[in-house]
């Protein structure tokens, strides 16, 4: 790890990082920035949730018959999350078809090398100007669009063009996976798809198994379709965790059921522990299993999943350390009434990201349902049990609102605290505005150089911090999986 990050920073420091497609943290809507082969502005239209529920027309977008180049084809893209045979998480159009990245091709620049006779082998999923692309369970911090060798504009998740493969003849087929050694399905952050975690878990007890309930013949009226009790034994036999879309959200994980669920934030995550107890858990029931109880997967990474014990005995689910529950006041699928009750309850991601409701006009999610407002630090830094909202004070190890000349260097995100890489890192570099990808999963800060301000929004817009120096832990600041760009001197 630390020899990677050292090449990183290297390459960063030597040459700086190219522009980066569409960046901002997860759930939020960002245009995506140019490339040398985009233009200035997002010629397409980004909508969170579904074709079906937004009534695309028929026989249009990833409905349409014949080649991926014509106009009905290109009218719209659908981009969700799920899992396909082993693999887990993957992207798949509206037809559940998989997607695909090619190792040939670049991210930073976005660049497709496959033309041609390949382009016939590797349909490229195709948009147009005025096309819209439906976000399920995708961020549109990964998502963008580039210029392909004959003019057509391709859709690209983490960077990387995407593709079918027309060997695929038929929905969850991944006949591509693996070929020629350089063609892959692409994960909801641009990666490789691998396979997930299926068969008993020695560490919890569960047996985890990849798709749906559905896919898999669960019995009806059990787990989460029981329509009585959630600790009853039968509301316990199985829980369905979804990467999806509800109320303009996304992604964030939904049940078997189609209710959204969420996580509170007087919880804590490492270690897991929940504080919803008595009349609490009424309102907010928690995801209960019991030993054997079998974990559906379809999108959300298995290595997210575990449990805790809760304060009665029960075992409950959690993602990314964070306990996860429903709303009571949620009476039927798709619904978020949940979400910012309190300004400590939210839609979870598919990672334990909260995922707020967006910022007004937006139309997108963004990074913090608090309105626009620089952080100020006092002079004593916030407890990490208790860190302060980026709308008030906020101080760090490494943090700090005083008024302060911005200087060069690279930042390195983290995707976990004490810069511990589980799913690597970012390095960003000057001048000025640079949107970053990672953001939505940053959770500690490393700074060469600066001081530098870090931003809840794209194009350095939200709430923002100055940093003077790395941060381990981003969650006693609040910016947890919240940042979007880093401004740094000019």
């Amino acid at each position: 790890m630390i020899r990677a990050r050292t090449a990183i920073l290297a390459a960063a420091l030597a040459t700086g990082l190219a522009a980066l497609t569409g960046c901002s943290p997860s759930g939020t809507e960002a245009e995506p920035k140019p490339s040398e082969s985009t233009t200035a502005s997002s010629p397409v239209s980004y909508v969170p949730g579904t074709a079906q529920d937004t009534n695309a027309p028929a026989d249009t977008g990833d409905f349409a018959a014949g080649a991926s180049n014509t106009q009905a084809a290109m009218k719209w893209v659908q981009l969700s999350v799920g899992a396909a045979g082993p693999l887990n998480p993957v992207v798949r159009n509206a037809a559940g078809f998989t997607l695909y990245r090619f190792d040939k091709d670049t991210a930073k620049p976005s660049k497709s090398t496959c033309n041609d006779a390949c382009a016939t082998t590797w349909p490229p999923v195709l948009v147009q100007p005025g096309s819209r692309i439906f976000l399920d369970g995708v961020a549109q911090a990964d998502v963008g669009v580039v210029k392909r060798d004959d003019g057509t504009l391709q859709a690209t998740i983490g960077g990387w063009p995407v593709y079918r493969f027309s060997k695929d003849t038929a929905p969850g087929q991944t006949n591509g996976e693996g070929v020629g050694g350089t063609w892959f399905a692409v994960t909801p952050e641009g990666g490789k798809a691998g396979q997930s975690q299926q068969g008993t878990d020695a560490g919890t007890g569960l047996d985890y198994k990849n798709g749906t309930a559905k896919e898999n013949n669960a019995p009806p009226n059990t787990g989460d379709q029981y329509s009585g009790p959630r600790n009853s034994p039968e509301a316990m036999k199985w829980v369905q965790l979804t990467a999806g879309s509800a109320g303009g959200l996304t992604p964030i994980v939904h049940d078997g059921a189609g209710f959204t669920l969420y996580r509170f934030d007087k919880d804590t995550a490492k270690p897991s522990k929940s504080t919803c107890n008595d009349a609490c858990a009424t309102t907010w029931p928690p995801v209960l299993v019991q030993p054997g109880s079998r974990i559906f997967v379809a999108g959300v990474p298995t290595s997210e999943i575990g449990i805790v014990t809760r304060a009665d005995g029960t075992r409950q689910v959690t993602i990314g350390g964070w306990p996860v529950y429903r709303f009571s006041k949620d009476t039927a699928p798709g619904q978020t009434n949940g979400e910012g009750v309190g300004g400590t309850w939210f839609a979870v991601s598919p990672h334990g990201g909260k995922v707020p409701r967006p910022a007004a006009g937006s139309g997108a999610p963004t990074a913090s349902a608090a309105p626009t407002a620089t952080a100020t630090a006092p002079s004593a830094p916030a407890s990490p049990s208790a860190p302060a909202s980026p709308t008030a004070s906020v101080a760090a190890p490494g943090a700090t609102g005083t008024p302060v000349a911005l200087g060069s260097g690279v930042v390195t995100i983290d995707t976990g605290v004490k810069f511990s890489e589980p799913n690597g890192s970012e390095a960003v570099s000057g001048p000025g505005c640079k949107n970053v990808q990672k953001g939505s999963q940053a959770a500690s800060l490393d700074l060469s150089g600066g001081p530098v301000k870090i931003w809840t929004g794209p194009d350095c817009t939200g709430t923002s911090a100055v940093v003077t120096a790395s941060i381990p832990d981003l969650s006693v600041i609040g910016f947890d999986m919240k940042i979007a760009s880093i401004r740094f001197g000019d």
